[in-house]
């Protein structure tokens, strides 16, 4: 099978060679958007590109987080100009777990025509109290939870995607279509077949940024459900409010990520099993220390700021862009809760 990748990235030096890495051991190829990384991230997706790996790198300079109107965009692209059997929407922090390719190919191969998949999307906590945290390795996706209370899968888009009417839905766990009185077919797949390892608190730093950066980024999009990334929205109130995140509140995020507050279970009464994820690519291009928060986030503003004062046609046009498949979601009258 044709199976390819697309991703949506922002200032994630510390996991992307990692990423890249291992997800083109499984996939054909990949598609990378980077949303305007100002840490490092960029540079190391040109090394991996001048390697001659199977990876396009584009650049979204939108400071809204328009990511499902991309990911949309750009699957159907990978669709329609590769000829992919299926398109794994993926984030940075996310490694297909597979027993064998001819394994996932078998499963994919038995999703009805017309249908795609769902894949288990499993949590990796790392000890926060041991592994070393600025560097991501074989610690950060070693004990999984045992139990996701999220109940939530990932997609992976099948070729009636390129039927213009379909989109991703934001986070990439759902395809969906305004048009249809349900949503498409969704076929779920063998979990011991397949599944995504989700890492998503790796360091105090590393989250720190991705909560106040990503939830302004958030913020630009004019969101009008304030239910959208509620768990950034939540955390980005706690640090403004002067929240810590040292060890202990690091693994309590990481443990209930994704969950309502009211969901939230204490870290110590959260079981934990030993899964190694084990991801045998040798990392060539190590990041450097990241910028400070403060320093990431002048960057963050002042790129925002000269955007829009240097190319109002160009942001117009990109907003025009983003906004496509947004129309066509208002235009449903079915009533569907959106992710």
């Amino acid at each position: 099978m044709n199976l390819h990748g697309v991703m949506m990235v922002r200032n994630e030096a510390d996991i992307i060679e990692a990423s890249v890495r291992h997800n083109l051991s499984v996939l054909n190829g990949l598609v990378v958007v980077d949303h305007g990384s100002l840490d490092g991230t960029r540079e190391i997706l040109a090394e991996l590109q001048n390697e001659g790996l199977a990876l396009k790198v584009a650049t979204d300079r939108n400071p809204g987080f328009f990511q499902a109107e991309e990911i949309t965009l750009a699957a159907r692209d990978i669709l329609a100009q590769e000829r992919a059997d299926f398109v794994f929407p993926i984030d940075a922090d996310e490694f297909i777990k597979i027993r064998s390719r001819q394994r996932l190919d078998e499963v994919l191969a038995s999703v009805p025509q017309g249908a795609h998949a769902l894949t288990s999307w499993v949590t990796y906590v790392p000890d926060f109290g041991v592994t070393r945290t600025d560097r991501f390795g074989p610690g950060h996706l070693r004990w999984r939870l045992k139990q996701e209370r999220h109940r939530t899968s990932k997609t992976v888009i099948g070729r009636s995607f390129i039927r213009p009417t379909q989109y991703v839905v934001s986070g990439s766990h759902l395809v969906d279509d305004p048009t249809g009185k349900r949503p498409p077919p969704h076929f779920r797949l063998d979990p011991e077949a397949i599944a995504l390892a989700h890492c998503p608190v790796r360091s105090a730093q590393q989250l720190e940024r991705k909560i106040i950066i990503g939830y302004l980024a958030h913020l630009a999009t004019l969101p009008a459900n304030d239910q959208q990334a509620f768990h950034w929205r939540d955390l980005y109130q706690e640090l403004k409010a002067g929240g810590a995140l040292d060890a202990p509140r690091l693994k309590d995020i990481a443990s209930n990520y994704g969950l309502p507050r009211d969901a939230w279970l204490p870290a110590d009464t959260v079981e934990l099993v030993e899964d190694p994820m084990r991801i045998s690519v040798k990392l060539r291009y190590p990041p450097e220390d990241a910028p400070d928060t403060l320093r990431l986030l002048i960057r963050f503003v002042e790129s925002f700021l000269a955007d829009r004062k240097h190319a109002p046609l160009a942001m117009g046009e990109i907003l025009e862009r983003a906004h496509t498949i947004r129309r066509g979601l208002r235009s449903d009258s079915g009533g569907r809760r959106r992710d």
